[in-house]
């Protein structure tokens, strides 16, 4: 039984049949992901359609009060209608107007606005941006100071010192963070975690020269780039 045991072991490599594996060849060719296309304008609004509710919903506080216009000079860069913002200071301060964004505006460098000043130091405008630093897409204020109590504020004082229309660039980099003890004080707009990015524009009107007058201007548009 021993010698017919050591038999069956030997014989074993004998009879078996060839092992054949085919192994599929893989593809060479790198796989890219998709290219990220970047938005070359964001635009906030150009008043075209003459409604101040229906793209965007723009707001006005204390003593300033907005409407459209036809606009009536043809320039290349004008269009047809304009925002007229008129206000009347009181120690410098009139009020100003708003508009809720949630819009995702870390790809742009620059914040661009087609203004006319109807004489020389007609008024000041700042201009501010409100960054979502803890994702839950409001402006929480402070009820006591009435200010931002968890997002970055960045502000931009723009003096009307021209008479006419005038195309306005200004680079974001310009921009100076208003509240440096709240938020994460980096302009950083983008809607990751649930941020609404840069959640809100203000447009706080002041007077240029006295300390009470009457002020009025037009915007035909502000867009970023």
């Amino acid at each position: 039984m021993k010698y017919l045991f050591l038999a069956i072991i030997f014989m074993i490599p004998i009879f078996a049949e060839s092992l054949t594996v085919e192994i599929e060849e893989l593809p060479t060719k790198d796989i890219q992901s998709p290219i990220e296309t970047k938005p070359t304008v964001l635009m906030i609004d150009d008043y075209e359609d003459g409604d101040l509710t229906k793209f965007r919903e723009w707001w006005t506080f204390d003593k300033v009060m907005i409407k459209t216009k036809q606009i009536e000079e043809k320039k290349i860069f004008l269009g047809k209608t304009s925002l007229l913002v008129n206000g009347s200071s009181n120690n410098w301060y009139a009020g100003g107007i708003g508009v809720y964004l949630d819009e995702d505006a870390h790809y742009f460098k620059t914040l661009k606005l087609v203004i006319f000043s109807p004489k020389l130091n007609s008024g000041s405008i700042r201009i501010e941006l409100y960054d979502d630093d803890n994702n839950n897409k409001i402006v929480d204020i402070d009820e006591e100071k009435q200010i931002p109590s968890k997002d970055d504020l960045f502000i931009f004082d723009l003096n009307l010192i021209w008479k006419g229309w005038k195309v306005v660039s200004i680079p974001l980099s310009d921009f100076v963070d208003f509240n440096p003890e709240i938020g994460d004080n980096t302009w950083n707009p983008n809607q990751l975690y649930g941020s609404a990015g840069l959640i809100q524009m203000q447009l706080v009107v002041l007077s240029s020269k006295l300390k009470s007058e009457a002020i009025e201007f037009e915007i035909d548009t502000i867009k970023f780039n």
